[in-house]
């Protein structure tokens, strides 16, 4: 059953992103989502709720795919976790801002892991973005806010996280090449 769900999310994941690529305008912005839960199964996170989530966490904020699709296909606790990874653009950069920090700081440990993983994914992938190196140490300082809105919610529940310590040290090695400080998880 897992596998097949996990298919579907898969599926639904590329259909909705059709047509949609990276940064560099080459790479198909499903390769991302591909990573991000690449990176939960690296952790050790085999729910499948979560892989899911990994699979469909920018099907709200970038695609025609909403809240109550994903509920429809998958599952309530998906479709939260999606939901609580959602920046809502609709509102002014500030406030939008401020507003997904708030979000992500009271997300469950669920949508924390997704949110790490795909941090994680982005700064990885900043190295075939095409951005100049500005852009990119300015995406790196957006990144690092998101990081420590959800760094308490991963150290409560480092448990349920199996293989966190290989993820952080290998997030470490991302940042050094940015200049940016290490992150502690432990």
């Amino acid at each position: 059953m897992l596998k097949n769900k996990l298919n579907l999310a898969k599926q639904y994941a590329i259909k909705q992103h059709k047509g949609q690529y990276r940064n560099n305008n080459k790479t198909p912005y499903w390769y991302h989502l591909r990573d991000v839960v690449n990176n939960l199964e690296m952790m050790g996170i085999d729910d499948e709720s979560i892989l899911c989530a990994g699979w469909l966490h920018d099907s709200i904020e970038d695609t025609s795919f909403d809240f109550d699709d994903i509920l429809k296909y998958f599952d309530k606790q998906t479709a939260q976790i999606v939901s609580d990874v959602t920046k809502e653009t609709r509102l002014p950069t500030n406030p939008q801002e401020k507003n997904y920090l708030k979000q992500l700081s009271n997300s469950s440990w669920q949508a924390k892991v997704v949110k790490f993983a795909d941090i994680l994914a982005n700064i990885s992938d900043l190295k075939n973005s095409g951005l100049t190196k500005k852009q990119k140490t300015i995406q790196v300082k957006y990144k690092i806010k998101y990081l420590n809105a959800i760094k308490s919610g991963i150290i409560t529940n480092k448990s349920k996280i199996p293989n966190l310590s290989q993820t952080e040290n290998l997030l470490n090695l991302v940042l050094d090449q940015y200049g940016q400080r290490k992150i502690t998880l432990f």
